[in-house]
């Protein structure tokens, strides 16, 4: 029965029926009866035997095992997760690029050339000259898997060559390539049915498959027609000497950015196949992390394992191409095979980034807490 009573209750009746005595002693000017004193007497020591006669608290031996662990496990958290998902900027000059469209697009104005080289196509119409009819030649009809064609104006005669604007569905995979020759790159796309078309005035030499090259006089202006189906097509874009040449437009949605080739050995006995990096130098711009920079070094590898933003700019240069790309990347990495290591953000540099003040009063109120929880464990508090 005594077990049951409540110890502080006991206390507290205590305590104020011994300030009750002491305002009482006050008025009365020392006066307290004995009675009085005597049960203040048996009150105390109730309290001291309902103190003894109750177990003893032992502290719980768990509670500081599971305070570090889940210190421990929040530390680990913030140093080693990483986020799932990180914007960024790209600043960087390239060997090759490849990327996907995300919608219907302007890739290029018209572009004035010098040659043009086509292959993987599946119709050619070539328009009417002074001494030829209209031909239209087609892929299956001649029991061929594709056509190509190469358009060279003749440099004797006022002629010009042009490239019309070219309009991409959504889903076009497409890349660039500088060739090593100034003025010369490759343009490779994937890509559903498309219409290429190559404005021609004057004198040209044009060779077709399974034909020696010929020349045709086109008296005005005319465009020589090109389709492609699904299959990977290859444009050869040659620039006049002293020219600049022709940009892409700016602000393409694009995603699954890839920064690197592949490049494939074979022989009688093996087949060799590596992926290696086209960066020759640029800057990789954290945007969740108030823009810190990343300096990236020439043939670093740096993939994505998903990517969609915007391409805002790609320059043409004689043996590089510049690009500027902003948007949001999944597991962005750096290195190859073994050796491959995740740039994504650690959770506490994002939560420095952007929640620095919460960041740091929440770390310190939950240190306090440890601290307070561990000194009334052991007892000092």
């Amino acid at each position: 029965m005594m077990e049951q009573i409540n110890l502080s209750k006991l206390r507290q009746l205590l305590l104020q029926k011994a300030k009750t005595l002491s305002d009482q002693a006050i008025d009365k000017r020392g006066q307290v009866s004995v009675e009085e004193l005597e049960s203040l007497e048996r009150m105390d020591r109730l309290v001291n035997v309902v103190k003894t006669a109750q177990p003893e608290q032992r502290p719980k031996r768990w509670l500081l095992p599971v305070l570090l662990l889940t210190t421990l496990l929040m530390v680990s958290i913030l140093l080693f997760a990483r986020v799932s998902e990180t914007e960024i900027e790209l600043d960087v000059t390239l060997s090759e690029v490849t990327f996907t469209l995300s919608k219907q697009q302007v890739l290029t104005e018209t572009m004035q050339l010098s040659r043009l080289g086509v292959a993987g196509l599946q119709e050619i119409r070539l328009p009417r000259t002074r001494s030829q009819d209209r031909q239209t030649i087609n892929a299956s009809a001649d029991g061929k898997t594709n056509l190509h064609i190469l358009i060279v104006p003749i440099k004797e005669s006022a002629s010009s060559l042009s490239l019309a604007t070219l309009l991409l569905p959504a889903g076009s995979r497409l890349g660039i390539q500088p060739f090593d020759l100034p003025l010369h790159y490759r343009l490779f796309l994937k890509s559903p049915s498309v219409e290429l078309r190559a404005e021609v005035d004057g004198t040209m030499q044009i060779a077709l498959p399974g034909r020696m090259p010929e020349k045709f006089d086109f008296a005005s202006p005319k465009a020589i027609i090109m389709r492609t189906d699904s299959q990977f097509v290859d444009l050869m874009l040659s620039f006049p000497e002293a020219s600049k040449p022709g940009n892409f437009l700016s602000q393409l949605l694009a995603d699954d950015l890839t920064l690197f080739r592949i490049d494939e050995f074979v022989d009688q006995k093996h087949t060799l196949v590596r992926k290696v990096s086209t960066i020759l130098s640029g800057t990789l711009y954290y945007e969740s992390l108030n823009g810190k920079e990343r300096l990236l070094r020439a043939s670093e590898a740096l993939c994505f394992e998903q990517s969609r933003g915007e391409i805002r700019t790609i320059q043409l240069h004689n043996d590089h191409i510049s690009l500027k790309y902003f948007g949001r990347v999944r597991g962005m990495q750096t290195g190859s095979g073994a050796n491959q290591r995740s740039l994504m953000p650690t959770y506490l540099e994002w939560l420095s980034a952007r929640h620095g003040l919460s960041l740091l009063w929440g770390t310190t109120l939950y240190f306090f807490g440890l601290i307070v929880g561990v000194l009334r464990w052991w007892g000092k508090i």
